[in-house]
């Protein structure tokens, strides 16, 4: 079995595969620690979570995390190929805001998505040449760095040992926000202090007693 350690946060690959897809995958949910990752190689087909519903086609990449209702079917003129690639969340060594960005994350999907690392990962994952599993290793390291890159506004800071403390000029960012932008949002409200809306949300609560929304209102 291949473990990797990514951002405080051990993983094991329970499954790694491809290929095309006849028919339909049935609803379903992984377990509490589970997340699968799919990348389209060639075809179409539909995603149904149990919000919505996504016409999947060849560069189209998706997450699925813990308990998240979903199924999948394939064309029938034009099945669908893809990559898979299931991974098992087993310690949480440290905690760090990149890895907790991506647990938190239940649910992406993504438009032209880079091939280059999902296919590599599943060669490497065939092939078994030398040291293949240093190889896979790497290689998903690199990959969930790349899709978290895609969770968090790109004015997102980040250090080695993230804080989500706030200094006195995100206190006078935060309240300023609430009182001259009417039409604030939460992504706005992240992006002006640095962080994902998950930690805004967090931060708010931390020390304010209030969410965002609960905060809104009141201004």
């Amino acid at each position: 079995m291949i473990s990797f350690v990514w951002h405080g946060l051990r993983f094991s690959v329970a499954e790694i595969g491809g290929g095309v897809l006849h028919g339909e995958i049935a609803s379903h949910a992984h377990s509490k620690n589970s997340y699968e990752l799919h990348y389209i190689t060639a075809g179409c087909g539909t995603l149904e979570t149990d919000t919505a519903v996504y016409n999947l086609k060849a560069g189209d990449f998706f997450v699925t995390g813990p308990q998240l209702l979903h199924a999948q079917r394939s064309d029938p003129h034009t099945p669908m190929e893809d990559v898979f690639i299931y991974l098992q969340k087993e310690a949480v060594l440290k905690r760090e805001a990149i890895g907790d960005t991506f647990c938190e994350t239940s649910f992406w999907f993504c438009r032209d998505f880079a091939p280059e690392i999902p296919c590599m990962i599943l060669a490497e994952y065939r092939g078994k040449a030398l040291d293949y599993e240093t190889a896979v290793s790497g290689l998903l390291s690199k990959l969930l760095t790349d899709i978290v890159r895609q969770y968090v506004p790109k004015s997102y800071t980040y250090t080695d040992t993230p804080s989500e403390n706030l200094n006195d000029r995100r206190f006078w960012l935060i309240e300023n926000a609430f009182l001259d932008e009417k039409y604030l949002t939460l992504r706005a409200l992240s992006e002006k202090i640095g962080l994902c809306e998950r930690q805004t949300e967090r931060l708010l609560q931390k020390y304010y007693g209030k969410t965002f929304r609960e905060m809104k209102r009141e201004k």
